[in-house]
């Protein structure tokens, strides 16, 4: 009886929240003032519907709810949870850039938006599975969700355009909807969809540069300790793409609000290992150091997401820093940009070969960074890069240890016609796990590849 009442009560509050809470058409696509019912109202009931989808369209065991898993769940502490390395690490992070973009159609800025992000997690773990809450699930989802949430609501703003009409209008309509779904539900529902209008003058125009590489191993070599080398395939031994596409959004210098300048690598490849890239960084703050017509620096406060996946190799985190940022420019606009980071990971995950107390093959906890980058480039000419980031991370959950990870890049990069390019890399994966109840495991893999790019602005 308790769990047809329950499925009752999630198909009602859809409809209720759907319809009722933001039913009225308004001819503004975002609210002029802030509004704290509304998206707390949305949250829910999209919450609520993908309870539903996992109950009686995937019919998963963990969408089973009812009362009593909501009261065993409000009444038990939290735990990590042992699902798998995509699903914790870029899943969740999904789900939460669908409540954070929520909160952003109704006047809220970055930091409101991830309370909400949070509200939204948390009501998902207490009441939206049969499950434990999962402490790892609400560090992710929140952290990973405000910073996919902030950086796709930018680009989509950046899609539309309501002045434009045809099958124009129609496209971007429809990649604004695959880049934020929320924004697209938001603008189907208030008719902004439909509404043609002249084009927003005030509209921020930030400069956003493109690459899109293809790349090809040259030569790889694997030095380890501790690990069966068999399960290191020589073909994939860095766990970086082959396909990427890279994306900078305006700038560091001259940026006002949290994410008026970040950065997205997304990478892919589809060999026998699948590997996945997902890199953001974000400024939140900055203080002005320098600002000179040819030199400027600045002092900031940063967001960074990382996620890097093979069959053999694994390392993600959200995490916080603060960074040091200078440019000059030289003759003939040369430009010498450089980076140094220090930062404290709120959650990491790195590849563990023991699979303890959990069936999970990677380590969770929190942990440092640093990062580093050096550019010296000419736009649509050629670039001279270096890149290195290293992850520190103390086990919590997993084999009890300290995972300590780099990955790092040296490239060089000459265009030679109208934004295509060629370009040679030097790539680096190590790793050094130390654990207290198990062996230590050492792993050094590099590779050389050749690279096809385009560049464009």
């Amino acid at each position: 009886m308790y769990k047809s009442q329950f499925t009752k009560l999630i198909i009602i509050s859809i409809l209720i929240l759907t319809f009722i809470v933001d039913g009225q058409l308004v001819t503004s696509e975002e609210s002029q003032t802030k509004n704290y019912l509304k998206p707390i109202g949305q949250i829910f009931a999209l919450n609520c519907g993908i309870a539903a989808t996992n109950r009686y369209i995937r019919d998963v065991d963990y969408g089973k709810i009812s009362f009593k898993t909501i009261e065993t769940n409000l009444l038990n502490p939290w735990v990590w949870d042992a699902d798998n390395f995509t699903v914790n690490q870029i899943g969740h992070p999904y789900q939460g850039k669908l409540y954070y973009t929520i909160a952003r159609q109704y006047g809220h800025n970055y930091f409101e938006s991830l309370v909400f992000t949070a509200f939204g997690s948390m009501q998902w773990e207490y009441f939206m599975e049969n499950e434990r809450p999962a402490i790892n699930d609400l560090i992710t989802t929140t952290l990973g969700g405000a910073m996919l949430g902030e950086i796709t609501a930018r680009l989509s703003n950046k899609v539309l355009d309501n002045s434009s009409v045809g099958m124009i209008r129609f496209a971007r309509e429809a990649g604004a909807f695959i880049i934020n779904p929320m924004k697209g539900v938001h603008r189907l529902i208030h008719g902004s969809m439909f509404t043609i209008s002249s084009k927003d003058k005030n509209t921020i125009k930030n400069k956003i540069k493109f690459e899109i590489s293809s790349e090809k191993q040259i030569y790889s070599l694997l030095h380890s300790k501790g690990i069966d080398e068999e399960k290191a395939d020589s073909t994939t031994t860095v766990p970086f793409a082959d396909y990427n596409f890279k994306m900078v959004y305006g700038d560091p210098f001259t940026s006002k609000k949290p994410f008026d300048s970040f950065s997205l690598n997304l990478g892919f490849s589809f060999r026998k290992d699948i590997v996945g890239n997902v890199m953001g960084k974000g400024l939140i703050w900055k203080k002005n150091l320098r600002s000179e017509k040819n030199a400027h620096s600045i002092f900031g406060l940063i967001q960074n997401f990382d996620y890097l996946t093979s069959q053999t190799y694994k390392i993600a985190a959200s995490s916080f820093g603060i960074e040091f940022m200078a440019e000059r420019v030289f003759f003939k606009d040369w430009h010498f940009l450089h980076y140094h980071q220090v930062g404290l990971i709120a959650l990491g995950g790195a590849s563990t070969e023991y699979y303890v107390k959990v069936e999970r093959d990677y380590n969770l906890g929190p942990g440092a960074i640093i990062k580093t980058g050096f550019y010296f480039y000419k736009d649509n000419f050629a670039k001279i890069s270096i890149k290195i980031d290293r992850f520190w991370i103390r086990t919590i959950s997993g084999a009890e240890g300290v995972e300590s990870v780099g990955v790092g890049r040296f490239e060089i990069q000459k265009n030679i016609f109208k934004g295509i390019g060629l370009a040679a890399s030097y790539v680096f994966y190590d790793r050094e796990g130390r654990y207290f109840s198990f062996p230590d495991v050492q792993v050094f893999n590099h590779e050389f590849r050749g690279m096809l790019t385009y560049n464009f602005y």
